[in-house]
């Protein structure tokens, strides 16, 4: 079984050492004492995040120059980000960020955040620092192709929203250092590039600092906005307390709660316009953008582009399967194992070749999608083949070779991961008859 590299999530999360005996353990020796020390100490620690976090300082603070001492730093890092240590995120942070770390972007984040959780200049002026730096990294990952099997749409939205991380912080870091201007423009670049509760409460924050009128009329409209955008991040406690400063403003401006109201349905409309927009231009390089449904996916075949009008007679529609079983060979020209299994897919396909309720369906998932049909033809392989177009990573596909049967009712029934060349075409057949069969089922039933 080949591993496929790792879809994208928020932002790439960390590849640190687990804070576990067993872990520490694999790696191989330091000099004989201090192995010993540091396996006993993390043995007393029993599991305890905090407890590993202080017996790691406390053998770095007798062990020095260890040589594991930045694979400790980076456990200690991990571990202060489970318990939201604000200083350990600092001071450990700030070690990883003297290189460059694996997800750089998220260390980066955290830190930023730590370092703003308090209003001193100091702490704003280093914030600031770690801004252009993460701003840089965004425009770097911008430029480079999707990766982890995200397409062009989820990359840009990766980025669009990692930018607006970034200007968000930069503009919370500006107006900490008294530059309020600059703090109100990098929220408004924030909201534009993706629309959230942080970049509305961010302008507002700044304008209302103001204390002109019609700043704090404008302030009142982006507070609703941080109440009403959709946004998965933003906890309702962080919603009511935005409400109540829309209240509490708009009563002190007007004196009364008549128009009230209707600021939030405004902010309602206005929000849900934004978001509307943001996933209108992402659905514009790729129809498939936000589906969560497989059966309602579009798949191109090679050398088909992405965002090619869904009407293209050459596309895969989904739909049009519905009701049938669906089996579904993931694979891709690096992968030996997948070249290996074919001939076995090929023999159980052949067995089903009159059964037109069970459709074998192939999909690439090489991000080098030139090189899947000049493959196909050197193999000799059935030419019927589509690009996965996103569909591994709404099925969390993430190695290879992976087969995955539908039922008729378009459910999962199956997924078989790898293969043993004497069972596969046993128990992938087997598979096939299970899920037909709930289809035989149902229509006893009715």
């Amino acid at each position: 079984m080949t591993t496929m590299r790792p879809f994208i999530a928020f932002l790439f999360p960390l590849a640190l050492l687990a804070q576990t005996t067993g872990t520490l353990n694999l790696y191989p020796p330091s000099p004989a004492n201090e192995q010993a020390e540091l396996n006993q100490a993390v043995t007393e620690a029993n599991g305890s995040t905090v407890d590993v976090a202080r017996a790691l300082e406390q053998h770095l603070l007798r062990y020095p120059n260890s040589p594991r001492r930045s694979e400790m730093e980076a456990a200690i890092y991990k571990a202060a980000t489970d318990l939201n240590d604000r200083s350990r995120i600092i001071r450990y942070g700030d070690a990883l960020l003297k290189g460059k770390p694996q997800s750089e972007l998220e260390v980066l984040d955290r830190v930023i955040r730590a370092y703003l959780s308090a209003d001193d200049a100091d702490s704003a002026t280093k914030a600031l620092a770690y801004c252009a730096r993460y701003e840089s990294g965004v425009a770097e990952m911008r430029s480079r192709q999707p990766e982890g099997h995200a397409t062009a749409a989820q990359w840009a939205d990766l980025a669009d929203r990692a930018f607006a991380r970034a200007t968000v912080l930069n503009a919370r870091a500006s107006g900490n250092l008294g530059n309020i201007e600059n703090a109100i423009a990098e929220a408004r670049q924030s909201w534009t590039a993706s629309p959230s509760a942080e970049a509305a409460r961010e302008i507002a924050r700044w304008l209302a600092k103001r204390a002109k009128d019609a700043d704090i009329a404008e302030a009142i409209t982006h507070y609703a906005d941080a109440v009403t955008v959709e946004d998965g991040r933003s906890p309702w406690s962080d919603r009511d307390r935005d409400r109540k400063t829309v209240t509490d403003l708009y009563l002190k401006l007007h004196g009364g709660p008549e128009g009230l109201a209707e600021i939030f349905q405004q902010a309602w409309d206005r929000t849900a316009l934004a978001t509307h927009d943001r996933i209108a231009r992402y659905k514009a390089m790729d129809a498939n953008y936000g589906q969560t449904d497989p059966f309602a996916y579009v798949l191109p075949p090679p050398g088909i582009l992405p965002n090619a009008s869904p009407m293209d007679t050459r596309n895969l529609n989904m739909a049009t399967l519905r009701g049938k079983t669906v089996v579904i060979d993931y694979w891709a020209t690096w992968c030996g194992p997948c070249i290996a299994e074919y001939p076995l897919i090929d023999n159980v396909k052949k067995k089903y070749a009159a059964s037109p309720d069970v459709v074998f369906l192939s999909l690439n998932a090489d991000d080098d999608h030139s090189l899947v049909e000049p493959f196909i033809k050197a193999h000799n392989w059935d030419p019927r083949v589509y690009l996965e177009s996103g569909l591994a990573g709404l099925l969390n596909v993430t190695s290879l070779p992976m087969l995955i049967v539908f039922d008729p009712s378009g459910a999962v029934h199956s997924r078989i991961s790898g293969f043993n060349t004497e069972t596969f075409e046993r128990i992938l057949g087997a598979r096939i008859e299970g899920a037909r069969l709930i289809a035989a089922r149902s229509a006893a039933a009715k």
